[in-house]
């Protein structure tokens, strides 16, 4: 069960997910609530926008509830993977209770933000999870994190896979990529969580606008009028190039000099594995979760800690003018990654997820 295969981190590690599980030998079935698929996926696809696109409002829901119960009754399946969002706590239950029933259900815990996927209230976060088959979070912080707060004894951390040759090919896709010499950031343009304004102030009190070091940003996003706003207002608009959403970013984070993450929360941040494992180094802030599991400063990039402006503007610097710091951390990259290659993470789905008879 996934809220889509578009336009997201999570939205992706699923489609990956998919993918390597039915090589795996899965009989793989997938559940979009939304009809937003950009990503490559293996398996069934039942979207359930597109099948109940004649109806509107609460009937919607409903409609997509039943339609889901009776597709979970029918295939009998094995396991269910829920990799939505889950913010409302009742609508959860309601799911847990009247369409998964008793199938042994995992539920994926995208973001250090539980709030996402669990409710305030101690009580009903038990409530919620306590017939979980598993609870798997996407890092370690985030697994620690939502096993304290709600006393829960289920939760191991399976960090998300990539596809080493996949990735390979798709970075070498012709795309017109920029001549000049640019630093790189992309995903969705969201204040809440990737603190965009963060990022252009930093890099407007740089020295890499007067070195002719650009900043492109790739993605779409809520508060992008917002940033392009704030470019003008710092007049750098011809240091700062905006680029709408691309399925295929790989060709960008190959040719960059080094990719940004400014992010307030994340749960396992996927830029920064794309990044590294195409021999691109990485400027990070340290915010929860993910990137203190991933970065080593001076090995495959730099680890800021969060808010830290002047910081974060020094790392930027440090990357440009430091040549033999710089090359070190290039010459890490791939080898960094490479713990999160498929072959390395599909065991551990395979101990969680034993084939049944």
């Amino acid at each position: 069960m996934v809220s889509s295969l578009g336009a997201g981190g999570a939205e992706r590690s699923s489609a990956i997910l998919s993918r390597m599980l039915e090589d795996s030998g899965y009989d793989v079935t997938i559940v979009s609530i939304l009809d937003d698929i950009v990503y490559d996926y293996k398996g069934n696809l039942v979207n359930l926008e597109l099948l109940t696109s004649s109806n509107k409002g609460l009937h919607k829901r409903w409609r997509k509830f039943v339609i889901s119960r009776k597709l979970i009754r029918e295939n009998k399946f094995d396991y269910i993977i829920d990799a939505a969002p889950r913010p409302w706590w009742f609508r959860q239950w309601f799911i847990n209770t009247f369409v998964y029933q008793k199938t042994d259900t995992v539920f994926i815990v995208h973001s250090y933000n539980i709030g996402i996927y669990f409710p305030d209230n101690r009580f009903l976060g038990k409530l919620l999870y306590k017939d979980a088959y598993e609870l798997i979070g996407v890092s370690k912080e985030a697994v620690c994190h939502f096993k304290e707060k709600y006393g829960l004894s289920k939760g191991s951390c399976i960090y998300n896979a990539f596809d080493r040759k996949r990735w390979d090919t798709m970075s070498e896709v012709n795309v017109e990529t920029p001549s000049y010499p640019y630093i790189l950031s992309y995903g969705r343009i969201s204040e809440d969580s990737k603190n965009y304004s963060f990022l252009v102030e930093s890099y407007a009190a740089s020295r890499l606008p007067k070195q002719g070091v650009r900043l492109l940003i790739l993605g779409d996003g809520p508060d992008k009028i917002k940033i392009q706003n704030l470019v003008k207002k710092l007049k750098i608009e011809d240091c700062v190039i905006f680029k709408g959403f691309s399925e295929n970013p790989f060709p960008y984070v190959k040719k960059a000099l080094y990719t940004t993450l400014t992010s307030n929360y994340e749960g396992f941040p996927m830029v920064l594995i794309e990044s590294l494992a195409m021999g691109t180094p990485v400027v990070s802030v340290d915010c929860k979760s993910g990137p203190s599991e991933v970065i080593v400063t001076g090995e495959n990039g730099i680890l800021v800690p969060l808010n830290k402006e002047m910081a974060f503007t020094e790392a930027l610097n440090k990357m440009i003018e430091d040549q033999a710091f710089y090359q070190k951390c290039k010459n890490g990259t791939i080898s960094s990654v490479s713990k999160f290659e498929i072959e390395n993470i599909i065991p551990q789905w395979r101990a969680i997820l034993p084939f049944k008879k």
